[in-house]
């Protein structure tokens, strides 16, 4: 579960999920993760702000399958490129650094 994932399940249990005790809402301060047992599957602990009890969300995701039938094209092979080394890295900055022309007329 990444943070949007996250940030998704707070907003779907404060819109959908009240107390169970006094109904209020929850609200971002009330919930916590809990922990998971999977990506698609975590728990979530709630605190009711009104009342104080307290409850464990269950939570399984499900994530729309992934349609195969698209097929990316293919891309060009690019000649593979040495890495850079901190001496190429020293070298641009150095240019750049005294350079004094225009980056139109030098890339064109």
């Amino acid at each position: 579960m990444n943070f949007h994932d996250l940030r998704i399940i707070v907003g779907q249990i404060k819109k959908s999920i009240a107390c169970p005790k006094c109904k209020a809402t929850y609200h971002d301060e009330d919930i916590e993760v809990i922990g998971n047992l999977s990506e698609e599957h975590s728990f979530f602990h709630a605190a009711c702000g009104e009342c104080n009890s307290e409850s464990v969300i269950n939570v399984t995701l499900e994530y729309p399958e992934h349609d195969h039938s698209l097929t990316l094209p293919k891309l060009g092979s690019a000649p593979r490129l040495g890495n850079i080394s901190v001496n190429d890295v020293l070298d641009m900055r150095n240019f750049l650094k005294s350079f004094k022309g225009d980056f139109k007329e030098l890339l064109s």
